[in-house]
């Protein structure tokens, strides 16, 4: 059946404002999260400060980590600390012996492949200690507690009922070799749970849980033994507790303090907590009040100072303060005033507590977020409460606070704050973070950078950077937090500040002259007093012109520098140069105070934040709840006199936190972050919004931070950057840093443009009709109802947002809308034109829908209802289609010719798509593995065949094949159909070059929209998919272009020469050989393409495992190489052989012939070889050769251009000409170090590298320069 292709293109968007742009550090890709995946129920600190951490988790920061670990002080795994393949079973307990062994419990029944009944000791490096067998151990329960008697024995309690086969009912006592001693004496034990145990100084044990009798006797939930096991009668509990008992604590004086779900003991009340004297009876000195009014108390751990450590699920109230799940007591039961854990565990419970060796805590339990971070149930705090936001951070991301962000004008973005690691990467307060979001190693290399937290930076006209902050050097250089950097991170020594200031800087502004204005908590500045603002000369010197005389009584947090070049302060002053001023005032240039700028009453609260609108308006945030008496709850706008606007809208503000940073769009919209996580005016704002340039908030931005936002700016490609003490962003998984889409400005069309023409940022809105005559990309599109704006041909509109409105949005011919995120959803309709190549009425065209819910019938109504067909790839056969049936979308349909076409002279079709352009990822499922499947390009844009191949690669055959009636308009003796073919080597055409050196059926990589095509399946039940990845902008017009306008940035080298097999009558094939890194004289997935042999006269391949290749991959080098080439002919005649076109690496190189029927050796460089044949199938008659073996008349010389890399017996060699290779490293597609290798010499073989059919980018360092070389191996 002939078919005809036909080719096109377009693109499609939607998704609110904010949407995090993954593309930026993929490396933090929400995979790794903060810490653990499952609960810790135990946590032991060894002396050298390294935790034991046990629980029910099985993956640690994203990687595999079974039950028990070791971390380092800095919250890395300790790799020294080797459990090898690990329990089986989740661990409740663990205790550190003296001499370093670690005894652990739980309910495991192996370890590392050994038997361990729920009970085992460990060597300090992790292997199991054999002298202690628990081979058999406890066969059924859990081991809750483990504690160690002075004389080396173990006692262990929990649910178990036997140890090593014989009865112990919840308590076992346990030499050291393992056994069970005999000598202790327990009767009947406990019918239920021992929860904890304890062991007082005179060696007697306390026992408690959810028992209420043991060895017979009444005792509810707790008792007292003597040494031997018996029970102690003086310890005296009374009718005991009422409830279970989950914690219990000895302090050193005897006293036992005791937590649970109780509510009262011995007829007195005690809510979920209580002190015993060592007798049983209620330590009344103990002030614990109300206690606890719900939940459960899990542990308890006193400190060296007496203090108190409670965690469990109890929130709400402890003797009526606040509580969430983790509390800290002084001695006598009184909750400690200034321990504050902000907002503390999110949920679950706490299980476990150790101190750390600087006095705080290591908390572990079953939450997954504390104090608004995530952190994977364990976190660590200081004495005071503070989360160290810093531990268990996954190596992703930044690992401590990000303070100032600021974005360069090629898109690097430079980042400051208190951080020491970006992605894993030593990077100190300082990083330079490329355009993708990597790590730019090149700045400040091999140096220290600051050694104390940069709070701000401002970059001068020149590049060169100031900072402040609360560092005193930078690159080992005394600077007292303030330096300036030269653009490579170097420090600027002809900035002189002398000894610097002696308090923190935490603004700076450069003027239009250069002067530096520096503002912060500090009073001298090089020996000189200031009060807390200064401005400095170019050079550092200050600046004397400028005289505040006294200055502000208080930090100032923020400089804002007018266009008159007046300066206003903001900050948490109250006085300002002796007179009242209220956290905000205004300066004239000289530094004497703007009298015609008034505050009145100021500000009851700090003023963290300042921007201008551009009508000079003063947006002003912070922590602050009035201005000048009037209730404005942390924002609002000031008249550029200093009086309130009253008609900036902000209701009721924000209802609780503060705002940090405000940045004004270039139409004045208002974004604002900070630490607010209540609601704006009523609206829920988790720390980043944004209003509209009157102060309504805008509900098409949309984003939820879990922790503070510090800085924010708009990036010169128009996207926000963030940073801050967050590590979720939108419910994603971003460390502290983050990049945001979002629209920047706005432009309407009703005849002219309101703002400006379209621009990238920009959101356009068209209220009356429009032509693009030329590409542009835009944020996004909107058109009113009953207008038409129309894309010329071969133009693009490109989208970062959404396309919508109720008009129509055509496309011409080859035209394209362009988007590249899978999440957009359109809404608006277009018309999508496309033209075919010339048809008659009996030929097919390829199609596929780039809009929703189109019709068969729409795309050619005048074409007969029984020519509309699909492909059965099951039962390998063209399938009928109903013409009102709706195409689906990425599937593949052959329509023939209109009915009112000629059948004998050709003309072009138009088919026009109306409807929602498709975006997104679309999938399609795959037939019978080794069968077709026509599927088709979904997009109203082309795509690129290579990352389709690539991405596809595990489920499909590596070449696309494309149906061509190739009916030519002459007038030929045979008229042939055919398949043009592509892979990752190239493609080959249907007919020959025309005289301009242009092959027009020679596919180029390029898939237009509308386009359909054939891929081969390899697995059952696997899926093709298609995703915005594989877009690209323009080269829509055909998939058989040219092949010389093909991209310039090309995936991988290639070295090729495409041959045609021409009768004298015109009836053409096409072959292609090619030399390409990765590729091996085997079948290669991604280089070989076989021949369908489709031309129904004739086949030319090349001959090779017994397979027909019209696409060949073979490997470097090519000078010795042979290839076989075959035909098969069902024409008797004269043929000629001849090189259509070559890349250049062959130009000037020898391509011989050699034609063993009649021993003839031709130079296809000489013009092409002519011969005679009959019918028949000739698989070894010819031979492709880059030497002439048999003369040895010509020495070959291969053109390595320097650096060749090739494949040789499975393994890759490199080989430099004219100097030696000094360094080479490899890295995956997705930036990852697998190879580094130092040298001195001309040629290396790379062994230990395994070919995955991946791509490798090689950097190779010769002595005379560095090269980047990619490869598919």
């Amino acid at each position: 059946m002939p078919i005809i292709l036909f080719f096109f293109l377009l693109n499609n968007s939607n998704a609110q404002q904010g949407k995090l742009d993954t593309t930026f550090n993929s490396y933090d890709n929400g995979t790794n999260g903060d810490g653990f995946d499952n609960a810790i129920r135990t946590t032991s600190m060894q002396t050298d400060g390294n935790l034991i951490v046990g629980g029910d988790f099985l993956n640690f920061n994203g990687k595999p980590l079974s039950y028990l670990t070791r971390l380092k002080t800095d919250g890395s795994v300790d790799t020294d600390f080797d459990t090898g393949s690990g329990f089986n079973g989740k661990i409740y307990s663990s205790y550190i012996q003296s001499d370093g062994k670690i005894i652990i419990g739980g309910n495991f029944t192996s370890y590392n492949g050994e038997n361990a009944g729920r009970l085992i000791r460990l060597n300090s490096d992790g292997s199991h200690d054999t002298t202690f067998n628990t081979s058999l151990g406890a066969s059924s329960g859990i081991i809750n507690q483990i504690v160690t008697q002075s004389d080396g024995k173990i006692i262990i309690v929990g649910s178990f009922t036997k140890y090593n086969g014989i009865t112990v009912n919840r308590i076992a006592r346990i030499l050291p070799d393992g056994n069970l001693d005999a000598g202790f004496l327990t009767g009947s034990g406990a019918p239920s749970n021992i929860n904890c145990i304890e062991i007082q100084s005179d060696g007697k044990i306390i026992l408690a849980g959810n028992f209420i009798k043991f060895n017979g006797v009444d005792v509810n939930r707790i008792t007292r033994l003597n040494p031997d096991g018996s029970t102690d009668i003086t310890f005296n509990v009374g009718s005991g507790f009422d409830n279970d008992i989950h914690a219990m604590s000895l302090q050193p004086n005897g006293k036992i303090i005791l937590g649970g779900e109780f509510t009262g003991y011995n007829g007195n009340t005690a809510n979920r907590i209580i002190r015993l004297h060592p007798d049983g009876t209620p330590d009344t000195t103990f002030l614990s009040g109300t206690g606890l009014n719900n939940g459960i108390v899990y542990v308890i751990k006193t400190d060296t100072s007496g203090n108190i450590m409670l965690g469990g699920s109890f929130t709400d109230l402890y003797n009526g303060l606040d509580v969430n799940r983790l509390m800290l007591l002084n001695p006598d039961g009184i909750i400690k005033p200034d321990f504050d854990i902000g907002n503390g565990p999110g949920s679950a419970s706490v299980y476990s507590l150790a101190n750390s060796s600087e006095g705080g805590w290591y908390i572990g339990g079953s939450f997954s977020v504390f104090d608004s971070q995530n952190q994977g149930k364990l976190a660590k705090i200081d004495a005071n409460g503070i989360h160290d936001i810093s531990y268990l951070s996954a190596g992703v991301g930044f690992d401590n606070s990000v303070l100032k962000v600021l974005p360069l004008s090629d898109n690097r973005t430079m980042v400051f704050g208190n951080f020491s690691r970006f992605n894993g990467v030593p990077s100190s307060r300082i990083a330079r973070i490329l355009p993708d979001g990597n790590l730019d190693i090149t700045f400040n290399s091999a140096q220290t950078n600051a050694n104390n937290s940069i709070k701000t930076a401002a970059q001068q006209p020149d590049g060169k950077i100031i900072i402040g902050g609360n560092f005193t050097s930078y690159n080992s250089t005394t600077s007292n937090r303030i330096a300036r950097i030269l653009p490579d991170g170097s420090l600027d020594n002809s900035f002189v500040s002398g000894i610097g200031f002696n308090g923190q800087v935490v603004s700076v502004a450069i003027q239009s002259d250069q002067k530096i204005l520096v503002a912060g908590n500090f009073t001298k500045y090089n020996g000189v007093t200031f009060g807390r603002v200064v401005r400095l000369m170019p050079d550092g010197t200050i600046d004397g012109s400028f005289n505040t005389v006294v200055g502000a009584n208080g930090a100032i947090d923020i400089i804002l520098v007018q266009p008159d070049g007046k300066i206003i302060l903001g900050g948490r002053f109250d006085m300002f140069n002796g007179t009242g001023y209220s956290r905000l005032v205004r300066l004239n240039t000289d530094g004497s105070i703007d009298s015609s700028f008034s505050v009145g009453a100021g500000f009851d609260k700090n003023v963290y934040a300042l921007n201008l609108q551009s009508d000079g308006k003063i947006i002003v945030g912070g922590s602050f709840l009035n201005y000048n008496g009037i209730s404005k709850r942390r924002i609002l706008r000031l008249n550029s006199n200093g009086t309130l606007d009253t008609t900036f809208d902000s209701g009721t503000g924000f209802s609780n936190g503060d705002v940090r940073s405000i940045l004004i769009q270039s139409d004045d919209r208002i974004l604002a972050g900070g630490a607010f996580s209540g609601n704006y005016n009523g609206i829920a704002s988790l720390r980043l919004l944004r209003l509209s340039s009157n102060g309504i908030y805008d509900s098409s931005f949309s984003v939820s931070l879990n922790s503070t936002l510090y800085t924010m700016e708009i990036t010169a490609d128009s996207k926000l950057i963030i940073g801050g003490n967050f590590n979720s962003v939108s419910g994603v998984a971003k460390h502290r840093v983050a990049r945001l889409k979002l629209c920047t400005d706005s432009s309407r069309w009703n005849g002219s443009w309101s703002n400006g023409s379209p621009s990238e940022g920009k959101e356009l809105v068209f209220e009356e009709d429009y032509l693009f005559s030329a590409s542009v990309n835009a944020c996004s599109c909107s058109i009113n109802s009953a207008k038409t704006v129309t894309i010329s041909s071969g133009k693009t509109l490109g989208l970062s947002f959404n396309y919508s409105g109720n008009g129509i949005l055509v496309l011409e011919d080859t035209a394209s809308l362009y988007q590249s995120d899978d999440e957009m959803v359109n809404t608006g309709i277009i018309h999508l034109k496309r033209k075919t190549t010339p048809i008659r009425k009996f030929d097919y065209t390829c199609w596929s829908s780039p809009v929703e819910n189109h019709r068969l019938i729409d795309v050619s109504p005048h074409t007969l209802s029984d020519k509309f067909f699909s492909f059965d790839a099951i039962l390998r056969k063209w399938a009928g289609e109903v013409p009102t049936n709706i195409m689906t979308v990425g599937k593949g349909y052959i329509i023939r010719g209109p009915q009112n076409f000629s059948s004998t002279v050709p003309e072009k079709y138009e088919a026009i798509f109306k409807g929602i352009p498709v975006n997104g990822k679309i999938t399609i499922p795959l037939g019978t593995p080794g069968n077709s499947n026509l599927i088709g390009n979904p997009y109203p844009s082309a795509i690129n065949a290579d990352s389709f191949l690539i991405d596809n690669a595990e489920n499909i055959e590596g070449s696309l094949y494309f149906w061509t009636h190739n009916t030519a308009l002459t007038n030929n003796k045979y008229n042939t159909n055919d398949y043009a073919v592509y892979n990752l080597l190239g493609g080959v055409g249907t007919r020959s070059s025309v005289s301009s050196g242009q092959n027009e059926t020679e596919p180029n990589g390029k898939i237009a929209s509308g386009q359909s095509f054939f891929v081969t399946g390899l697995v059952e039940g696997e899926k093709v998919k298609f995703d915005d990845n594989m877009r690209i902008i323009e080269q829509n017009s055909s998939f058989f272009k040219p092949a010389k306008t093909i991209e310039k940035k090309k995936i991988i080298e290639k070295n090729r020469i495409w041959l045609n097999l021409t009768s004298e009558e015109n009836v053409f094939k096409q072959l292609l050989v090619g030399y390409i890194e990765g590729a091996t004289n085997s079948y290669d997935l991604f280089f070989d393409g076989e021949s369908l042999d489709e031309n129904r006269y004739i086949n030319f391949y090349s001959y090779n495992e017994g397979k027909n290749w019209v696409i060949q991959g073979r490997q470097f080098p090519f000078h010795s190489d042979e290839v076989t080439l075959g035909y098969k002919t069902e024409i008797n005649g004269n043929f000629t052989i001849s090189i259509d076109h070559l890349d250049e690496s062959f130009i000037g190189q020898s391509v011989y012939l050699e034609d063993k029927e009649k021993k003839i050796l031709h130079n296809l460089n000489d013009g092409s070889y002519s011969f005679s044949t009959d019918k028949g199938i000739f698989n070894s008659r010819f031979v492709l050769k880059f030497s002439d073996n048999t003369l040895q008349t010509k020495e070959f010389s291969i053109n390595k251009k320097g650096l060749v890399i090739y494949q040789k017996k499975g393994q890759l060699v490199i080989e430099s000409e004219g100097s030696n290779i000094q360094k080479i490293e490899a890295f995956d597609i997705l930036g990852k170090l697998i190879l580094e290798q130092n040298t001195n010499q001309n040629s290396i073989i790379i062994s230990n590298l395994k070919p995955k059919n991946q791509i490798l980018i090689f950097k190779i360092k010769t002595e005379n320069k560095l090269e980047t070389k990619k490869i598919i191996y």
